[in-house]
């Protein structure tokens, strides 16, 4: 009877070391996909790991003294519950992204994960949320809310907090091109309770005749 007891504790030991070892797995898993910077391994057996700064920094004291955070979360539309990434965060990466870098709405993930998480205010696990679709909810909602006072109210602080002068205006439009037919935007229409600007063909900047245009 001991011996049987002792063989049934064994195996009761193996079994748990085996679950340890699974849980610690699992976990390490969870970790790699939450990942973000660059990881190399030393001589000596540690790992360093380097993400990219860039104009990142400055660009944040600038969005932080325009208050577009706390403007987006005034004017957007009453988030899901279920939302794990809040709107005006994704809509701050994406600008951000859009001044440094310009990706493509499927590789702002991706971009994001050279820097560390907390110059956006996000966390590690928030990166893998930003997938297209997640990315092009939060720019449905931005479309929703740009028939409220979200812009004027961004003009009036921005006026007010760098003491611009309104003695002139300087328009420097630049063209938005598009590829593709986009049979739907032909015409201006009614979209989500704004005129939508027709994409077609018109004077280009960037010399490219060939490609329908917003401006």
């Amino acid at each position: 009877m001991p011996k049987r007891n002792a063989k049934r504790s064994t195996v009761k030991k193996r079994t748990s070391h085996k679950t340890t070892e699974q849980a610690a797995t699992n976990r390490a898993a969870r970790a790699d996909n939450a990942a973000t910077g660059r990881t190399a391994n030393t001589q000596r057996g540690t790992t360093l790991v380097t993400h990219a700064v860039g104009a990142i920094p400055i660009l944040q004291r600038l969005l932080r003294r325009m208050r577009l955070h706390d403007f987006l979360q005034q004017h957007l539309p009453r988030e899901d519950a279920r939302t794990k990434v809040a709107t005006p965060r994704v809509i701050l990466l994406l600008l951000t992204n859009l001044l440094v870098s310009r990706e493509p709405v499927y590789g702002v993930a991706e971009w994001a994960r050279e820097f560390d998480p907390q110059l956006f205010d996000l966390q590690p696990q928030h990166i893998d949320q930003l997938n297209d679709d997640r990315v092009g909810r939060c720019l449905d909602r931005m479309a929703r809310a740009l028939n409220t006072n979200l812009i004027l109210d961004v003009v009036r602080h921005v006026v007010q907090e760098f003491d611009l002068s309104l003695d002139e205006l300087h328009n420097d439009s630049t063209t938005v091109s598009f590829c593709g037919e986009y049979p739907d935007a032909k015409v201006e229409r009614l979209l989500a309770g704004l005129m939508a600007p027709a994409v077609t063909w018109g004077h280009s900047k960037d010399h490219r005749p060939d490609l329908k245009q917003l401006l």
